[in-house]
């Protein structure tokens, strides 16, 4: 078995390393896998559709669209005004504002790509005409992205919370901190380091105009408030507040902001249905691997094993820190949730760790991901807006880099960071 598990992981990065897409070949390698075992084909199809019906991944979609709508109508701007209003006056005024306005973005799309592509359309060529470095303005957005799959809501979360059975608002709300975290201590880093990129303070706004833009922008901060709200307030499921996100997207791109027409919807649809669809083939193929996985018996084996090693929950912790690193330099983000999560969530029980603790370190790795060459997504993203090649935006994220494996050590060794609200608002 074990002699077969690294023929088929050869086999993964082989396929990879070939260009071949990331759901053809998790599918391929599953099914001859699974059909070698004795399945059949029919079997196979019955399985991936049995694992589709579920009712909580009918809200993906509809994340999806939302974020399509919110970029697509230009609500990065209303909320990138509003934030240069409150601190542009600062020392490194205009790239703080960019985090901020980056944070509440992606505590609407719940998407990293979306608010990447968003923000770097925005944010980086204004940052360009202010005196900052290029690589410097790329590499904050690139990484200030990250936040859209840290703070809620996040699809990673989701997809965790599907398979190992956890309650996904407990996940949302243990993303919460750890993302404000993050998004602080990149304005601190921006502080100190902005007489050296090019930043400097912007004028401050008058009184009239610092109300004139608050109020332009209170609509689009209503949008998060109103989806979490109804989830946290027990007003909507899951899948009802992903669909009212969509809705509110619509009343502001159409009616309130008047950014998009209606002859936009179905341009905007069908970028939504071309996203969906990719992650949906992930899912479907990394559903055939979790089902190898687990049937070979192999996450009771590694179970089994830790626990025999006498291993303390803190360095099973580092030991798939750096394995989760590794696989992010190969693999998308949703395939490592999905393949990873199967092996480990035994093991993760049995030591005792809370699992939204472990389900926060696995998105803030998979955060890492996105910056991480050769597959990492916000790399290419931010390349292909700016027109600007990757080692440029690559050298530009380094430090940013730096400062989220600070943020992935705290995480690990204090709980409390992510499990500290769940247990205030949901209870332990």
């Amino acid at each position: 078995m074990t002699t077969l598990i690294v023929i088929a992981l050869v086999a993964v990065l082989v396929l990879l390393a070939l260009g071949v897409p990331i759901y053809l070949v998790l599918m391929g390698v599953a099914s001859i896998l699974l059909v070698a075992e004795g399945r059949t084909v029919a079997g196979l199809g019955q399985h991936v559709l049995d694992h589709l019906q579920s009712p909580v991944l009918i809200s993906v979609p509809f994340f999806i669209l939302s974020a399509v709508l919110m970029q697509g109508g230009g609500l990065a701007k209303v909320l990138f005004d509003a934030a240069l209003a409150w601190i542009g006056w600062i020392r490194g005024g205009l790239a703080i504002a960019g985090v901020v306005s980056t944070a509440v973005f992606a505590a609407i799309t719940g998407s990293s790509a979306a608010t990447t592509m968003a923000m770097g359309t925005l944010l980086v060529p204004l940052m360009e005409e202010k005196g900052y470095k290029t690589s410097f303005a790329m590499g904050l957005t690139a990484a200030a992205g990250t936040l859209g799959i840290l703070i809620p809501p996040s699809l990673p979360m989701i997809l965790f919370g599907l398979i190992a059975e956890e309650s996904i608002p407990r996940l949302f709300l243990g993303g919460v901190i750890p993302g404000l975290l993050q998004a602080g201590l990149f304005m601190i880093y921006i502080f100190f380091v902005a007489d050296k990129v090019g930043g400097k303070a912007e004028p401050m706004v008058s009184g009239r105009r610092f109300v004139k833009t608050n109020i332009h922008a209170f609509p689009a901060f209503l949008i998060p408030i109103v989806v979490l709200g109804g989830i946290y307030g027990g007003f909507v499921t899951l899948t009802e507040a992903a669909v009212l996100g969509v809705l509110c997207a619509l009343i502001a791109v159409l009616l309130v902001y008047k950014t998009a027409r209606l002859r936009d919807i179905p341009k905007m649809l069908t970028t939504a249905v071309d996203r969906t669809s990719v992650i949906i083939l992930i899912i479907m193929g990394a559903t055939l691997v979790s089902s190898w996985i687990i049937k070979s018996g192999v996450p009771q084996s590694f179970a089994a094993q830790i626990v025999e090693s006498d291993m303390q929950a803190w360095q099973f912790l580092l030991i798939m820190n750096v394995c989760l690193l590794i696989l992010g330099m190969f693999l998308e983000g949703v395939a490592i949730i999905l393949i990873v999560l199967p092996v480990v969530f035994v093991v993760v029980r049995q030591l005792g760790i809370d699992m939204t603790h472990f389900a926060v370190v696995m998105v803030i790795n998979i955060e890492l991901a996105l910056l991480s060459p050769p597959i990492g997504l916000n790399l290419f993203v931010m390349a292909n807006v700016t027109g600007k090649p990757v080692s440029q935006v690559l050298r530009g994220v380094v430090p940013f880099f730096l400062i989220m494996l600070v943020l992935l050590i705290m995480v690990t060794f204090i709980p409390a960071l992510s499990t500290w609200l769940p247990n205030l608002v949901l209870g332990t």
